[in-house]
C-alpha cells in the first residue's frame, strides 16, 4: 500500500453520524476582528473568490495564535468561509488529481482518495469550511516569506499533505511543530491529512475532542461580506 491508497484520517461514516446543534455564532470578518494576519491575495492552486470570514470563536482563537507567535513571525490565512459552489469545484479537482495519481482504482478508492484532500459538498456532513469553522493557513517568517512546510517535497505534491509525513527535511518538521505550537492551545484542531487545515466547532473538531455534537452547521455568507479575487471566476 503507497502513500496514495490509504484510508483518509477521518471516517466519512463517523463524521456523517455527529449530531449537529449549531450554536448560532455570527461570521465576523478576521481582517477587522484580527488586523494582525495577512490574508493572501493568491490561493496557491485556485483562482476563485474568496471572503475573508470565519466563525466569531475561530476568529477569537487566530487571534489568541497570534499572541503566541515568536516576534517578527506573522499568522497567514489562505482561507475560511467557502461557499458551496466553490466546494463543489474543488473537490471535482480533487477526483480528477485522484484519478490521476490512481489510474486503475475503482470508484469507491477514488472518491475515498479525493475526500482525503476535498470534503464531498453533498455528503451528510457540512464541509468545514461551509461552517465558518474552518481555516487553511501557515506561517510567514521575520523575512516575510512563507515558512517552508513541505520540503523535499513541492507544495503542490500532496505526499507532503499529512501533519506527521515521514521524509520531510528538518527545517520543514520544525516549522510545522511552530505552527502546532501555536496553534493548539487555541482550540482549533488540525485534520492530520493536512498540515494547513484547522477548525473548530465541526463535525471533525467534535471527533476529534470526543465532543458529544458539533456546534456549527453549514451557514450562508453575509450579504455585506467583502470578496477578494474576480467574482466572475464564481463556479456556477
Amino acid at each position: 500500500m503507497d502513500e496514495y491508497t490509504h484510508a483518509p484520517a477521518e471516517d466519512q461514516d463517523e463524521l456523517d453520524a455527529v449530531h449537529i446543534v449549531d450554536n448560532g455564532e455570527p461570521l465576523v470578518d478576521f481582517l477587522k476582528f484580527c488586523p494582525a494576519i495577512q490574508f493572501t491575495a493568491v490561493h496557491p492552486v485556485f483562482e476563485f473568490p474568496r471572503v475573508h470570514v470565519v466563525r466569531l470563536s475561530v476568529a477569537k482563537m487566530l487571534a489568541d495564535a497570534i499572541s503566541r507567535l515568536p516576534a517578527g513571525y506573522i499568522l497567514q490565512v489562505v482561507e475560511g468561509y467557502r461557499p458551496i459552489q466553490v466546494q463543489r469545484a474543488m473537490f471535482c479537482h480533487a477526483l480528477l488529481e485522484a484519478r490521476k495519481r490512481l489510474p486503475e482504482a475503482d470508484e469507491i478508492t477514488i472518491l475515498r482518495e479525493a475526500g482525503r484532500y476535498s470534503a464531498p459538498p453533498d455528503a451528510r456532513t457540512p464541509p468545514p469550511h461551509l461552517t465558518g469553522g474552518a481555516v487553511d493557513l501557515g506561517l510567514l517568517g521575520p523575512d516575510g516569506e512563507m515558512l517552508d512546510m513541505h520540503s523535499p517535497f513541492e507544495l503542490t505534491d500532496m505526499r507532503q499533505a499529512g501533519m506527521f509525513v515521514k521524509g520531510l527535511s528538518d527545517g520543514a518538521q520544525n516549522n510545522r511543530a511552530l505552527l502546532r505550537q501555536v496553534l493548539d492551545p487555541t482550540g482549533l484542531t488540525n485534520y492530520s491529512d493536512e498540515w494547513w487545515h484547522w477548525s473548530y466547532g465541526d463535525n471533525g473538531w467534535a471527533l476529534r475532542v470526543g465532543a458529544s455534537h458539533a456546534i456549527y452547521d453549514k451557514v450562508e455568507v453575509p450579504a455585506n461580506a467583502h470578496w477578494v479575487g474576480d467574482l466572475s471566476k464564481m463556479p456556477a
